[in-house]
């Protein structure tokens, strides 16, 4: 009898051991053996809504060329998609939707600083890799922590490369901001402030301008009472083009050199409803080149392939960069891919290809902003030309 038992809970002790083991060896959620489902959320309707699928599809097109070359070690990518309304509530809930119910392996989106930043600890009390699709707050990833990523220009140094870019205006000696008050406009202030003395720059106006404002006529009547000799501006699109067109009107005359969110300069012009406005103004630019320039050529054919309908604007080309390298780090983690082993090889890429982006892609382990790299684009006519990250020299 006693033998008998003995074999009897050696069998039990084994078969425990296979299901815990089982149990251990079991895919990480969102990955079968044909299959790795990505989560995905961004504003798809709203306000600013502008900033949702031609975003997101830009990475989706890279993703669709993935899976059409093969996809990732035999494994094809599914998209799930989620509506953040770029409201914090709403991104937080979209995000545990994807995490809990979708159970998603991965996450790459968000468009708004505010909602990812207010979702961000749902990607670290999950152990869920997320890479930002285009927000640019640094809290999002300074201090860095092991499951976020972002290949966008976080926004202090949006902030540098524009102050950067204003010491090297000729005689230049006196600047005026003009920006929102939030976190957004915060973040790229950041460089600003720290770097405008030593830079030999002297502040003569620092106005904000309100969310959805509709005039700027007293911020712009301050700034030219300063007599600054470059304006900076850190506004989003439709309060740019309110306060370059007041600006225009009442004979401030720049020059004007705003963030990457006015990158895309013809829209600008277009929004303020002056076909002069944007004469002398510039702005920081995270990209290889404007739509058009044959920089982009390769990854404009892409984002068309797969979204023929669609416009090709700055806006198609943003996420690209994080598409892309997922992509490599999900293929470098190899077959048996888990969640820590894609956290080990996105925080290993060193130099990878940032498609359409102004950098090469870097991470380490104390490293999670990867891209840093930034120009300076300006208007020639009906065209967007890359000026480089100083005032171009004149024979």
């Amino acid at each position: 009898m006693t033998a008998k038992r003995s074999m009897k809970l050696a069998g039990l002790a084994v078969a425990a051991g296979l299901a815990w083991a089982g149990a251990a060896g079991a895919a990480d959620p969102g990955i079968t053996d044909t299959t790795i489902k990505l989560g995905m959320f961004g504003p798809l309707t709203g306000a600013v809504s502008i900033y949702g699928y031609p975003i997101n599809n830009g990475a989706i097109a890279i993703y669709n060329e993935t899976n059409a070359a093969g996809g990732i070690n035999g494994r094809k990518i599914e998209i799930v998609h989620e509506d953040d309304g770029c409201d914090p509530a709403k991104t937080r809930a979209a995000v545990k939707k994807l995490i809990e119910q979708d159970k998603v392996f991965a996450i790459h989106g968000g468009s708004c600083s505010g909602g990812v930043n207010a979702a961000k600890d749902e990607f670290i009390s999950g152990k869920v890799p997320f890479m930002v699709m285009a927000a640019t707050l640094d809290a999002i990833s300074d201090p860095p922590n092991r499951y976020i990523f972002t290949t966008t220009l976080p926004g202090s140094g949006d902030g540098g490369i524009m102050l950067n870019f204003a010491k090297t205006v000729p005689n230049a000696k006196k600047i005026a901001i003009v920006r929102h008050q939030d976190d957004w406009a915060n973040a790229k202030m950041k460089n600003i402030s720290a770097g405008y003395a030593a830079a030999g720059l002297q502040i003569v106006a620092d106005e904000t301008l309100a969310r959805n404002a509709t005039d700027a006529t007293a911020q712009v009547l301050k700034v030219k009472a300063g007599n600054p000799d470059v304006v900076l501006f850190l506004l989003y699109p439709g309060e740019s083009a309110v306060f370059l067109r007041d600006a225009e009107k009442y004979g401030v005359k720049g020059p004007f050199v705003g963030s990457n969110s006015v990158m895309d300069l013809l829209d600008l012009r277009e929004r303020t409803g002056s076909k002069t406005s944007v004469n002398n103004a510039y702005a920081s630019a995270f990209l290889q080149g404007y739509v058009g320039d044959p920089a982009l050529e390769k990854w404009t054919a892409i984002y068309r392939k797969h979204f023929p309908n669609d416009k090709v604007q700055s806006l198609s080309f943003y996420g690209m960069s994080g598409a892309l390298t997922m992509v490599d780090a999900m293929k470098r983690a190899g077959k048996d891919l888990t969640r820590e082993k894609l956290v080990d090889a996105l925080e290993a890429t060193k130099d990878g290809e940032a498609g359409p982006g102004y950098c090469k892609v870097t991470f380490g382990k104390d490293v999670r902003q990867g891209c840093l790299g930034g120009t300076i684009w300006g208007v020639k006519g009906d065209q967007i030309v890359n000026i480089g990250p100083s005032w171009p020299k004149t024979n």
